[in-house]
């Protein structure tokens, strides 16, 4: 991108914004290296990694680069050969690698849903023994060495503590006891050049015998190191000497282990300076409110809601609104020509074209609804402003003119162009036709082009020319001030008089200036003005049907809302009556059970009491497959898509078990499939079918077992009773019992056959033990039947 565009379009205040939300030193530099480019794929991976690192703050997270330091002079210095690092330093890298492992870890764990981060953080390598070794031996407080740094720094502190502590015991002694206190100024020990020393007097030095080794400003007082001393003094000093050649070889020592990883660590420090980047690109989206824009390369410029991101900035501290802009390029013609009022927005719509279009291509968020649509150009172009110098004895004319001479230079199809007040500072006559030609050789190259113009003939040219179309800034004729609302294929009147009475002109004058103007030229004036008046109206207009369309929806929703809440209160009654029923159908079971032991013991016809069980059976099943559809009717939708097409063959998922198989025939007339899961076949709605995962399976070889018709609209149970049955009719029932559990997925089953002969438990217990399906089972304890029930564990 030229210079001269990224100037005029203020470009750097974007810059600026950024830079104020990066954290550390690599982050920032990056932000001042954020430039347009037009290498698309590289522009969709920057967008990614911002739109991730947005979703991040929108969740309540953010990347943890809190404490982050800039290490690079660190690094730089540990390259050198011979070179050691200072505490503060050592403790810049600790802090540079702390930060380090917290980012990897914090974007590692969220790759799945931030894989662009995930990979960015890859550049990152924690070196988790250089930052315990910093860690562990230097205070990141104090900016000292810790005395754990080494067992002999730990042994030389003691000593040192140890003969320090003798010598102040000492100098109190000779303070309290051989010092009277007419010879010492005060009784407080001091250090001069390392040694402890008292302050004595000077009339009265010749009373303590030792080595002067300085004195006050006002020579009164001299500080003497008593001879008796001098032993401990030097024996301090010594130990001080080891001390620092120990601090020395432990920083020697670090600094060779930062010097062994320096590129590494340098790769590493500039990654955590993209990533502050990335995340100081977040934070400008949230506060500007932007969007991530949809890209191509046709030129097509679709933006919707867009703000000036500084304008927007401003009114987001303080509070205010920047009038959105919709504004749409590239779909009939190349060229929009914008015209209305002074300080009516015409220089801001171009600036806020350009600098969204600067923003996206550079890799950020633009403050714009997310369905606005830019192109990627090859370069931007723009003439605004007022660029006249004195010292190049250039006009304001002629700097356009130049200007514009370097855009026939260089524009295509691929280069967007930008011209503010086109034909000004020239005859109006003359610079209207210049205009024309200029916009008719942009326009015939295809150039994306964006121009305003207060010239009546320039506004009616384009009416007339293919490829171009008028636009304006909206004015409010009864405030006699701008709206700065975009009004599209309508050339808008500069209301030059309005404003000019507006802002206190002598009404003479203005009046005077009416009289002078060419009635034709005014009459145009009048009809714009009243075009754009209707087309204000008319869009009010369809805002209120907007507004009444979205308020209808909102009542159709609530009704809806309500309805389903009338249905939901009858399933449940529905359910609750079905309930009830099935409970007396179940004291009826038991009845009949008891009446059915009273007619045997008195030999009453076996076909009688089979066919008695067999009706009540029928009206039991009735009534819960009753309660399943309610059931079912109340459920909400399954997860799954139902299948496409049914085949015979295909593997499908019954949605209401969750449990896959095979598909062993079409609906019939009453919309029902028989389907095979393992050794036993449901019958179920097709509507219950769903597309299962993976390819159709190959049909299923049936060994020797029995293939079981279930319905899988029976309501799931976990208890058999086979009380009143003979064994042959209980071996059909457990068999058919066991594989309905296996399909509703019931781990564990009951079977009630009671004590009696024990005929029909020992029958269920060889049933069970020929089940391939049957995990365990065992007889009842107490409180579950005893030895009258079987609890079975199905695999």
């Amino acid at each position: 991108m030229n210079d001269h565009a990224l100037g005029v379009l203020e470009f750097d205040k974007v810059v600026t914004m950024l830079v104020e939300r990066t954290s550390f030193g690599p982050g920032t530099e990056r932000a001042l290296r954020t430039a347009p480019t037009a290498d698309l794929r590289s522009i969709e991976d920057d967008l990614e990694r911002v739109s991730e690192a947005r979703g991040l703050l929108d969740d309540g997270e953010g990347i943890p680069l809190q404490g982050a330091r800039d290490a690079r002079v660190a690094l730089e210095r540990a390259s050198r050969e011979g070179a050691t690092l200072t505490c503060e330093e050592l403790v810049d890298v600790g802090k540079f690698l702390a930060a380090v492992g917290a980012v990897r870890g914090f974007l590692t764990a969220r790759r799945e849903r931030r894989p662009k981060l995930g990979e960015l953080a890859e550049g990152l390598t924690p070196h988790d023994d250089v930052a315990d070794a910093i860690g562990r031996a230097i205070d990141e407080v104090a900016l000292e060495v810790r005395d754990s740094a080494s067992r002999e720094l730990a042994r030389i502190r003691r000593s040192i503590e140890a003969t320090r502590s003798r010598l102040d015991d000492r100098l109190q002694s000779i303070l309290k006891e051989g010092l009277s206190g007419d010879t010492v100024q005060e009784l407080a020990i001091h250090i001069r050049n390392g040694r402890h020393v008292l302050p004595v007097k000077r009339a009265s030095r010749s009373k303590l015998k030792g080595i002067v080794h300085d004195q006050s400003a006002s020579g009164a007082t001299v500080f003497i190191e008593p001879m008796e001393i001098v032993p401990l003094n030097n024996e301090l000093t010594d130990l001080a000497a080891e001390e620092q050649k120990e601090i020395a070889r432990i920083l020697r020592g670090l600094t060779a282990l930062v010097g062994e990883r320096v590129d590494d660590l340098g790769r590493s420090l500039a990654t955590l300076g993209e990533i502050d980047y990335v995340r100081a690109a977040a934070f400008l989206s949230r506060d500007l409110d932007s969007a991530r824009p949809s890209l191509n390369r046709e030129g097509r410029l679709r933006i919707c809601g867009g703000r000036h991101p500084v304008l927007q900035a401003m009114v987001s501290g303080g509070g205010g609104e920047v009038i959105p802009l919709d504004l749409s390029l590239g779909d009939g013609a190349t060229t929009l020509v914008i015209s209305g009022p002074n300080a009516g927005g015409k220089t801001v719509t171009l600036k806020t074209i350009g600098l969204l279009t600067l923003m996206a291509q550079s890799g950020l968020h633009v403050p714009a609804a997310p369905d606005t649509e830019l192109s990627v150009f090859g370069d931007v172009h723009a003439d605004i402003g007022d660029e006249q110098s004195i010292e190049q004895s250039l006009s304001t004319f002629s700097s356009h003119l130049r200007v514009i001479d370097e855009i026939l230079e260089a524009a295509g199809p691929e280069t967007l162009v930008l011209i503010d007040e086109m034909g000004a500072g020239t005859d109006p006559d003359e610079g209207a036709s210049l205009a024309i030609a200029i916009l008719e050789e942009l326009t015939s190259r295809g150039v994306p082009t964006i121009a305003t113009t207060h010239l009546g003939s320039v506004k009616s040219h384009v009416h007339n020319h293919g490829g171009m179309t008028n636009g304006s800034m909206a004015f409010d004729p009864d405030s006699l001030e701008p709206s700065f609302r975009f009004v599209p294929g309508v050339p808008g009147a500069s209301h030059a008089l309005a404003i000019a009475e507006s802002l206190g002109l002598p009404p003479s004058v203005v009046g005077r200036a009416r009289e002078l103007r060419d009635q034709d030229a005014a009459k145009v004036d009048s009809l714009l003005a009243d075009l754009t008046e209707r087309e204000r109206r008319l869009a009010e207009s369809l805002d209120d049907a907007v507004r009444e369309h979205e308020r209808a929806k909102l009542m159709a929703r609530d009704y809806e809302e309500r309805l389903a809440g009338v249905k939901d209160e009858r399933r449940k009654i529905r359910t609750e009556a079905l309930a009830e029923a099935r409970e007396i159908l179940d004291r009826a079971q038991s009845l009949v059970e008891k009446t059915v032991r009273e007619l045997k013991a008195k030999e009453a016809a076996s076909r009688t009491i089979k066919e008695a069980r067999e009706r009540l059976r029928e009206r039991r099943d009735a009534a819960a497959r009753a309660l399943e559809a309610v059931q079912r009717e109340a459920a909400p939708p399954e997860d799954g898509e139902p299948p496409d097409e049914l085949e015979v063959g295909m593997r499908v998922r019954i949605a209401r078990v969750g449990r896959e198989g095979q598909l062993l025939e079409l609906p019939d007339g009453r919309g029902r499939v028989r389907v095979r899961i393992k050794n036993a076949t449901v019958e179920v709605n097709a509507d219950d079918l769903r597309q299962a995962d993976g390819e159709p399976a190959v049909p299923e070889r049936r060994g020797g077992k029995v293939s079981y018709t279930i319905d899988v609209d029976e309501s799931p149970a976990v208890e058999l009773r086979l009380l009143g049955m003979t064994t042959d009719e209980a071996e059909s029932e457990i068999e058919r019992f066991v594989s309905t559990a296996l399909v509703q997925d019931i781990s564990t089953i009951r079977i009630v056959h009671g004590k009696g002969t024990g005929a029909l438990r020992e029958r269920t217990h060889q049933v069970l033990r020929g089940l391939s399906s049957v995990r365990s089972f065992r007889l009842g304890g107490w409180g579950e039947g005893d030895t009258g029930v079987t609890i079975v564990e199905l695999k």
